[in-house]
């Protein structure tokens, strides 16, 4: 059984990942069922993997993601678990602090259970 789509809900998204030194800004495109753009307000969870498959969630001692500028980041569990809020066009803006950990993945948990991983973010600081 297919998820139904609502409008206005975060169905897909596009993660982005800049330049990792000891930070990484990190940007996330919540898109709607047809591939646009949100067009208000949404949440998602994020959690951060030590495999691309974000199967292995990263035991980062120091880890932490605070919001980049765009949206707002909530840690739900210190160091592991985050709730995301998009601006109103569904962009959110991220840092992870690398501080500890060399090699991670950021994963995006959408509304419908479906989780869309990042490319590798390597620390190099």
């Amino acid at each position: 059984m297919e998820w139904t789509p609502i409008v206005g809900c975060a169905y897909d998204a596009t993660i982005v990942v800049g330049t990792a030194t000891t930070t990484c800004d990190v940007t996330i495109a919540l898109k709607d069922f047809a591939g646009n753009a949100l067009k208000q307000a949404a949440s998602v969870m994020a959690y951060v993997s030590t495999d691309a498959a974000g199967l292995t969630h990263g035991d980062f001692d120091s880890m932490d993601i605070t919001s980049g500028g765009a949206g707002d980041c909530l840690e739900v569990v210190a160091d592991k678990l985050w709730q995301l809020i998009s601006e109103e066009d569904g962009t959110i803006a991220v840092t992870p602090d690398g501080s500890g950990a060399d090699t991670m993945y950021l994963n995006v948990i959408l509304p419908n259970g479906r989780i869309v991983h990042s490319t590798v973010i390597t620390f190099s600081g």
